[in-house]
């Protein structure tokens, strides 16, 4: 308690407060728009952060990374196209419930099982994180170089479909992070006679590219997109009545939080598939599942309620490990870094407030986010008639803008610029960006660990395996990387289930007629782009 007071001591001031609007309207506005999502919201926002205090830029973010959660539900249900991946089980029974009328109270099912499912977020954090922390002060050099290795593999193996291209993108990613000086011997690595690359790629400037700059560069390609629904956005509302709806449903509620958390702790695998997860187990346990896909309200819940609990689970290996678990958290990485803040386990001795004030920020973000989007939600519904070259025009200039504050210098935005253009590129050509960023971030801990752990054995690699965690881990690496291979050698081949695969339910509607509706994307593949 005496933490949580502290938290909000340092959470309730003004300055934080503001943040927390901002980014909650942010995050709100780009998950209505279908195709921002909230990585290239963060990767533009990132650079306006290092002006301010570290608790009110990490305020700033989360509240965009929370906010489009919640925004992304607006679109699915209203319009049948959802603004984000993690989205798209919310659209199979909240899109036929707004054609029947219902739609005020698919939205406040979204909203309140959403709101359930992050405040369970921040609470699991505020509760497990410290005690994680204690367990990782225990750490040595092999242990964090184990631990890096696994976080690695599990970006890769998060890509199952596309593992080759994953694992290059990530050793490309280890590879960007070791151009410049090298910190033990002092030599130049990689800057090929640039003094601009002495000090290295900066992770803001390329996070910039890959997702801010590549995205803006697509949307300027993109043809304006019907919009048939007005009679449905009109519609737009909440009922406080319905708020308390998912509570009808505890089974499915508690399933669907503890599978979001789980899977928000696992590197590089996201929402999208704890949300399925949680769709179709809430379908196999329902007494009516051929209800599921023709405007079920548990569906909702359980997609919703898994979405939103991801969030909490994706901070706690930052902050108690330093190991991000996604695009998203590696970015935030960032706003720690810029002030001089290292995340893992000290973190919790050296800066108690700032890690209270995380956990304080998140409920007060979701408290925020639930208040705008009762009071707004039907104005903010109709951000989806902006032309998608307009955001294009708007996410470049700012790009262009958030890369030169970078370092006040033209070099930071010509690597965004560099970066920009190649994340435009594997956007077109289907080559995952994530991986490239995800392995950035975790090379400088994996390089330094693995010197220290080989310094203290004088070179000898036995030191992974002969120390208890350190082995764990390392032989989980393994286990992941063989599995595939023994179960091809071992057992015939099966199917993908509906589980896995993302696809929508056997009772999920026939698209209405071309005069009536746009066409909704299609569902990702296993382990695509987020």
């Amino acid at each position: 308690m005496a933490a949580l007071i502290e938290g909000f001591q340092s959470a309730l001031q003004w300055g934080v407060l503001l943040s927390v609007l901002l980014g909650s309207l942010a995050g709100i506005f780009v998950g209505v728009l279908p195709g921002i999502g909230p990585i290239v919201a963060i990767a533009v926002c990132l650079p306006f952060t290092y002006g301010m205090p570290p608790l009110a830029g990490l305020s700033l973010l989360l509240g965009i990374y929370c906010g489009a959660f919640y925004g992304g539900a607006v679109t699915s249900i209203l319009i049948r196209t959802p603004g984000e991946a993690s989205s798209i089980m919310t659209m199979f029974d909240g899109y036929p419930m707004a054609r029947r009328g219902e739609a005020e109270r698919a939205l406040s099912l979204a909203f309140s099982s959403a709101f359930v499912g992050g405040i369970f977020s921040a609470i699991f954090l505020a509760l497990a994180a410290p005690q994680l922390a204690k367990l990782t002060t225990r750490f040595g050099a092999a242990e964090f170089t184990a631990a890096a290795l696994l976080a690695a593999i599990c970006v890769c193996r998060a890509y199952s479909g596309r593992f080759i291209e994953a694992m290059l993108m990530v050793g490309l990613g280890l590879f960007v992070g070791t151009v410049g000086i090298d910190p033990t011997s002092g030599e130049r690595r990689f800057v090929f006679g640039s003094e601009g690359l002495l000090s290295g790629l900066p992770l803001v400037s390329v996070a910039i590219g890959m997702f801010g700059m590549a995205q803006g560069f697509v949307l300027l390609g993109s043809a304006p997109r019907p919009l048939r629904e007005e009679e449905t956005l009109e519609h737009a509302g909440v009922k406080l009545r319905h708020f308390l709806e998912p509570f009808k449903y505890p089974r499915t509620l508690l399933n669907s939080l503890g599978l979001g958390l789980f899977i928000g702790v696992l590197p590089a695998v996201g929402a999208a598939l704890s949300t399925s997860l949680a769709y179709f187990a809430a379908r196999r346990s329902s007494s009516s599942p051929e209800t599921f896909g023709r405007g079920n309200p548990e569906g909702i819940v359980a997609a919703e309620a898994a979405n939103n609990s991801n969030s909490g689970g994706a901070m706690v290996t930052v902050l108690t490990l330093g190991i991000p678990g996604d695009a998203i958290t590696a970015v935030m990485m960032g706003v720690f870094l810029v002030h001089g803040v290292f995340p893992g386990p000290n973190l919790f001795s050296e800066k108690p407030e700032l890690v209270n004030g995380v956990f304080a920020s998140l409920l007060v973000i979701n408290v925020m986010i639930v208040a705008i989007l009762v009071l707004l939600v039907r104005y903010i519904a109709m951000l989806v008639r902006v032309d998608p070259r307009v955001l294009g025009i708007g996410i470049l200039t700012l790009c262009f803008v958030g890369a030169y504050s970078v370092g006040n210098s033209f070099n930071d935005v010509w690597i965004a610029l560099g970066f920009g253009v190649f994340g435009w590129f594997c956007a077109m050509s289907g080559l995952p960006a994530v991986p490239l960023v995800l392995g950035m971030v975790v090379g400088d801990l994996f390089e330094n660990s693995m010197r220290q752990a080989l310094s203290i054995s004088d070179g000898s690699f036995l030191i992974f395996v002969q120390r208890p965690v350190s082995a764990v881990l390392v032989l989980a690496s393994v286990l992941m990387l063989v599995w595939p291979m023994v179960r091809r050698l071992f057992g015939p081949a099966k199917p993908i289930p509906d589980e896995i695969a993302l696809q929508p339910p056997p009772g999920w509607m026939e698209p209405p007629a071309a005069d009536s509706a746009p066409t909704a994307p299609s569902a990702p593949e296993p382990g695509a782009r987020q």
